[in-house]
């Protein structure tokens, strides 16, 4: 099996690698610290079994290499190695294409069944990532609908616009704005943007 991790922390990338080299069956464990090498690598390498992925890298969103890593390279199995505990990171890694979803501080037993799970071509989530996503799933009757505009305003919050500038760049006055704000807290039982924008990413609303 050979083994691609794109990690930018040396020392976590050489535990890792001195781990999985004990492994018989581990003909070789790469490394590359941003996205970029790592895309490169596996043009050179087109071989590669398995890619343990970091999200927080220097040259770019981990959550976005990992999209173009699949459309590039179906084959490959593709496990987030993270230290976000969070219920949307973790959708989002596994929608834009990974096939399992791990925490830094996994025990190396965990590590190694998800790698033997995902060279098999299965996906997997371990017990402590089920949990993190079976607590952060709202109830069908508790999840908040949003109308068209509601979602249109509430993409444009996100990006950081001011209540005029949404106005402005959806014709409406600053008052519509300002209600449809206001909706959207009620909607999520949020106390102020943060909170909101917190819900939304978390639960996939944005």
């Amino acid at each position: 099996m050979k083994i691609l991790m794109i990690e930018d922390h040396q020392v976590v990338a050489q535990g890792i690698s001195s781990m999985l080299n004990d492994l018989n069956y581990v003909e070789k464990v790469a490394h590359a610290s941003e996205g970029n090498a790592g895309i490169e690598f596996l043009e050179q390498n087109p071989d590669t079994d398995i890619i343990l992925l970091d999200i927080n890298l220097p040259d770019g969103n981990g959550i976005e290499f990992c999209a173009t890593i699949r459309q590039r390279f179906p084959e490959v199995g593709i496990i987030a190695l993270s230290t976000f505990n969070q219920a949307g990171i973790i959708h989002k890694m596994l929608e834009n294409g990974a096939d399992s979803y791990l925490l830094k501080n996994t025990h190396s037993d965990e590590l190694v069944e998800t790698i033997e799970k995902v060279s098999s071509g299965k996906k997997f989530l371990p017990p402590s990532i089920r949990k993190i996503l079976s607590n952060n799933i709202p109830s069908t009757s508790k999840t908040p609908v949003f109308t068209k505009r509601e979602k249109e305003v509430l993409a444009l919050i996100a990006e950081g616009l001011t209540n005029q500038e949404i106005a402005d760049k959806l014709f409406i006055s600053q008052l519509t704005v300002i209600s449809h704000r206001k909706s959207l807290l009620e909607k999520t039982a949020s106390k102020n943007t943060a909170q909101l924008i917190k819900y939304c990413f978390e639960f996939g609303l944005l």
